[in-house]
């Protein structure tokens, strides 16, 4: 798969970038699947999304903080080994193209 520059987008974006069951998967991940380091554990708490970034592979990267702690933290969701959403965020891509 080609790798592209990574951007910067916005909830409402990613929102229309994720079909249902992605947007389930995604919120899921946020309260559940994201390590603090500072917690030494899953955010319990869930997490405070800073920046949304759509990387090179076409997957999604969180910066945050955790809810708890305040702690930083970071997760990639692979979004982009499926190849209907690669093809999606390439066409987004190419709809925000200036």
């Amino acid at each position: 798969m080609k790798r592209q520059k990574d951007i910067i987008i916005n909830q409402f974006q990613l929102n229309i970038l994720l079909n249902e069951k992605e947007k389930q998967g995604y919120s899921y991940i946020l309260e559940n699947g994201v390590f603090c380091a500072t917690c030494m554990d899953s955010c319990a708490k869930g997490v405070v999304v800073e920046e949304i970034h759509l990387n090179q592979l076409n997957d999604i990267q969180i910066v945050g903080a955790c809810r708890a702690c305040g702690g930083s933290v970071a997760r990639i969701l692979e979004f982009g080994e499926d190849q209907e959403f690669y093809d999606r965020a390439n066409r987004f891509r190419e709809s925000i193209k200036p």
